[in-house]
């Protein structure tokens, strides 16, 4: 009889292999796909040493977000072929059902759940901002660039706004401050041309102060800015990045620092960082009624197509429900935890109906 052990350590093998070629296979198009829409631009910054510079760059950001994918197709694959030569009939034959095939392949879904969380919330935020830097690297570090849009922000109970930015986020233009009390009264509102950071910190110019109950506007040369933000947070605001690690996460969720995004953006962001270490095994049980698919009864491309929709469609959904509920417009516990609630149960059912 198979022990536990040796069936594990099979099954792992088998799932692990496929899945790291279906991860590499995926990266490979997806980065060929994007280099041919980016290609000309990158050329035009630089060299063809440029293109391996962008892929690397781009390379956590983008297996991170396919390694869910992976383990679904990786585990399909696997199924249908242990299926196809009898061997999970002689698995199912020792007693080991689907329930401890699943078991099995646990340290294949914490693996990869562990993996995906070291791309997208360690190394991805590192290499897009290094990516996001160096695409505007032509830029003046000193040089104030006008923003796609004015930038809003809340900087402790103060909200600030500016039009434009230097790539270094020592020098901004077209900055408003409006400041506020505990209690979110505005006390003053300030106007200034510029905004210059040195040794001394900050320092606003060419001021045009405002306070609630004076018939006229206060005209200064120059002001000290004493709470403003690093200019590193500046940097990262006026050039953002779609990763973000855990730690900014975490402080925006208290409310920490600087701000663009108001607090269920962060809520459901955290929410779902924690879902996601769900989503290898979610995939790992849409997979496995793949194994059912004997050869003399047919049903494996069925059996196949369904858990790869279903899959697919777990992942767009949740992104979508992330989407919401980052706008606020639901829950961050529902946003998050919702789909993922609803493809288990969807995989359990489908399962369920293998075996009866």
């Amino acid at each position: 009889m198979m022990r536990p052990t040796v069936l594990g350590r099979y099954l792992t093998r088998l799932v692990l292999g496929r899945a790291i070629a279906v991860l590499l296979g995926l990266t490979s198009l997806l980065l060929l796909l994007d280099l041919l829409d980016k290609a000309s631009d990158i050329l035009a910054r630089g060299g063809i040493a440029d293109i391996g510079r962008y892929t690397l760059l781009r390379l956590p950001t983008v297996i991170g977000r396919l390694v869910p994918l992976a383990v679904l197709v990786g585990a399909i694959l696997t199924f249908l072929r242990i299926a196809a030569s009898l061997e999970m009939a002689a698995i199912w034959a020792t007693g080991f059902g689907p329930w401890r095939v699943l078991g099995a392949l646990l340290p294949v879904c914490v693996l990869a759940a562990a993996v995906q969380f070291a791309l997208l919330l360690g190394l991805a935020p590192r290499s897009e901002r290094a990516w996001a830097d160096w695409w505007s690297s032509r830029e003046e570090a000193a040089q104030p660039v006008a923003l796609p849009q004015r930038l809003w922000f809340r900087d402790g109970a103060d909200i600030v706004a500016v039009d434009a930015a230097s790539r270094d986020g020592r020098v901004l233009e077209g900055v408003l401050l409006v400041r506020r009390d505990e209690g979110g009264q505005a006390t003053a509102r300030i106007d200034a041309h510029r905004a210059v950071h040195d040794a001394a910190g900050w320092r606003l110019e060419g001021i045009r102060l405002v306070r609630p109950g004076d018939t006229g506007a206060m005209v200064m040369a120059a002001l000290p800015w004493p709470e403003g933000p690093p200019p590193s947070m500046m940097r990262a605001l006026t050039r953002p990045t779609e990763a973000q690690p855990l730690h900014r996460l975490l402080a925006g969720y208290r409310g920490d620092g600087p701000l663009t995004r108001g607090p269920a953006f962060f809520a459901t962001r955290l929410q779902a960082v924690a879902a996601s270490t769900l989503e290898p095994v979610i995939m790992m049980l849409l997979a496995l009624p793949s194994a059912f698919a004997l050869p003399r009864q047919g049903g494996g491309a069925r059996r196949a197509a369904t858990g790869l929709a279903l899959g697919l469609g777990f992942l767009v959904a949740a992104g979508l429900m992330s989407a919401i509920g980052e706008a606020g417009r639901l829950s961050p516990v529902l946003a998050a935890w919702t789909m993922p609630a609803c493809f288990a149960l969807a995989g359990l059912l489908c399962l369920w109906h293998e075996e009866a």
